[in-house]
């Protein structure tokens, strides 16, 4: 089992590049620094790395923390995001010189029409928020490109926002020189990502962020593999994890067997989004009772792991149905648009588990092989690109991020984790 600490620490050397500096090296290069990342699948433990869980649901445990425990008794009320790399197809993040030497610029074309530029920090606007990274280092002159998402990806909210800002971190880190290590990409980008930005709502409601995440998606796609992520805020600081590897390479055929995602290719109606959701989960903090059924979920999630790591899904279907139906309860519009997949799970004796807010693509899970096979059969015979309805098998990716490009430029990837081979 491999175990792995990650946790934010760094230098005082700051930059070694200015921003025109970079962009001339970006403009002599053969290739461009690329960074390919994963998306993840969550399920029980899903929203616990969110900012409202750390500040109500740690727990610090009594007596030693023994790393070497199989079943890691000693984290039964700690937080914890379990996640696994999807090894489907890579999306990709690229930096190349910028049109205008004073503009930093990022452009998605799945999302914009245009790049999105600026001079400076736009703080009102979350749009901005790969640019916002850029200034950070300097890096005036510099542009962020994505690729087209990949079809089977479309409308799954499998952690894209996530995704862009860790790739943005890690260019700009290694292109301006700074150098951070992958653990401190995680740290700052989850930071990042639930607090830049300020936006005004009904009423005057001021949000912040670029979408309410916690940094699961971020930590899966750099880390790779199917690892047990618990929060340990109060031992190495905000956002900071102790992972342990609960599923090994040799068994992932098994997950393919018994696990996988699906998107309905639906979406909710009206004002029904994942922001209204998010809302009214959030809201169930305000009153002791709701708390309550919150905290709930971090005994559920230990049981999940446990039965993962045994690879008793049986087990861990019955823990997906329990953490599906508390967030049901505290949010009825969780599962709005899935109600032919709660068709097909009934039929073929299965669970399925909404990631993030709902509403994109969902873990279904079956002790019987031949459930899973019917259920993926079902959509397959109507899969349609365009509305993202698929199938998504469940391939675990050992590894974690690419980093292509960088060695022929002369640029630092950023250094792994700790790591505790047990």
């Amino acid at each position: 089992m491999t175990i792995r600490i990650w946790r934010a620490d760094g230098q005082l050397d700051g930059l070694r590049r200015t921003g025109g500096e970079t962009r001339d090296l970006l403009k002599a290069g053969a290739v461009s620094p690329t960074v390919e990342l994963y998306p993840r699948s969550d399920g029980p433990g899903s929203s616990q790395d969110l900012l409202q869980f750390a500040a109500m649901g740690s727990r610090v445990w009594k007596g030693t923390a023994d790393l070497h425990d199989p079943a890691w008794s000693w984290s039964k009320g700690a937080l914890r995001t379990p996640g696994a790399c999807i090894g489907s197809e890579p999306i990709r993040f690229r930096a190349v010189p910028a049109t205008d030497e004073r503009e930093v610029q990022y452009y998605a074309p799945d999302f914009h029409e245009e790049a999105v530029t600026a001079t400076d920090v736009v703080p009102g606007d979350p749009r901005q928020f790969v640019n916002n990274i850029l200034v950070e280092f300097g890096l005036q002159g510099v542009r962020i490109e994505a690729d087209p998402v990949p079809a089977v990806y479309r409308g799954t909210g499998l952690g894209g926002s996530n995704l862009a800002h860790g790739a943005a971190l890690i260019l700009a880190s290694s292109l301006s020189g700074a150098d951070i290590s992958l653990a401190q990409v995680y740290v700052w980008g989850t930071i990042l990502e639930n607090n830049f930005g300020v936006r005004l709502g009904k009423g005057g409601a001021v949000s912040f962020g670029v979408s309410m995440t916690g940094g699961q998606e971020l930590l899966t796609a750099l880390q790779g593999g199917f690892y047990d992520n618990v929060h340990v805020p109060f031992v190495y600081g905000a956002h900071s994890v102790v992972s342990r590897e609960i599923v090994a390479p040799k068994d992932y055929a098994t997950l393919e067997s018994h696990l996988v995602l699906v998107n309905l290719g639906q979406r909710r109606k009206g004002a029904e989004t994942s922001s209204s959701v998010n809302t009214q989960w959030m809201k169930a903090w305000l009153t002791s009772a709701t708390a309550a059924r919150h905290l709930e979920k971090i005994e559920i999630a230990y049981r999940g792991v446990e039965a993962l790591r045994s690879l008793d899904f049986a087990a861990y279907a019955h823990v997906i149905g329990e953490y599906r139906r508390i967030r049901v309860d505290l949010c009825d519009r969780y599962t709005a648009g899935q109600e032919e997949l709660e068709g097909l799970c009934e039929k073929y004796s299965a669970e399925y588990f909404p990631v993030g807010a709902g509403s994109g693509t969902c873990l279904v899970c079956a002790a019987e092989e031949e459930s899973i096979a019917e259920i993926a059969r079902a959509i397959r015979e109507t899969e349609d690109a365009s509305t993202g309805r698929t199938v998504i098998p469940f391939r675990v990716r050992a590894a974690g991020a690419s980093f292509l490009g960088f060695e022929e430029l002369g640029l630092q990837i950023p250094r792994a984790p700790e790591e505790i081979l047990d």
